[in-house]
């Protein structure tokens, strides 16, 4: 299995939150909710995100679907992903940012524009529901400028990194913990 399978079944595993073996809409935009339970948000503070989230369903991962089955598998999951960076590489980044923006504006709890590792930590946690002690290593590797914050850049860098790199040594491999 090549290093980009290994980080797109992690990222289909992180968005299938019901742990059914398929993505729905439901498992997309339930990623909100999820986060604002966890930071003790009313849902309506994560509306920006749960908006982005619904626009990446919609746009991207719905036309995954290539049996209209109503729900994206791992097979078609992998598959498009491929092809939709080749082919819709500016759109995608576009929606992939937009997304990540909105949670890291959510999880920026002290406003100044970047995440520390805790705040980094209570975001992966609380949306994706992975162990807290997954991101301590991730956050060192992401830090690219060993600053102890996250940037909006490291993050987007990371994301693209995550999403499109073979490298197995490659720095946004780590974004939701060691491969």
């Amino acid at each position: 299995m090549s290093v980009l399978d290994m980080k797109l079944d992690r990222s289909f595993d992180v968005f299938d939150s019901d742990r059914d073996g398929r993505l729905e809409k439901s498992d997309v935009t339930g990623l909100s909710d999820r986060l604002a339970e966890s930071l003790g948000c009313a849902p309506d503070a994560v509306a920006h995100l749960r908006a982005s989230l619904a626009d990446l369903w919609d746009t991207v991962f719905q036309k995954m679907d290539r049996n209209d089955d109503g729900g994206v598998d791992r097979q078609e999951f992998r598959a498009a992903f491929r092809a939709r960076i080749v082919t819709d590489q500016n759109r995608i980044w576009e929606r992939i940012r937009n997304m990540s923006n909105a949670w890291t504006e959510l999880a920026d709890r002290d406003g100044d524009g970047m995440l520390s590792r805790e705040e980094y930590t209570s975001l992966l946690h609380g949306m994706f529901r992975l162990p807290r002690e997954t991101f301590d290593e991730a956050f060192n590797r992401l830090d690219a400028d060993g600053d102890g914050q996250l940037s909006r850049a490291e993050i987007s860098s990371a994301m693209k990194e995550y999403y499109t790199s073979e490298d197995h040594t490659a720095r946004g491999n780590q974004f939701f913990g060691r491969l």
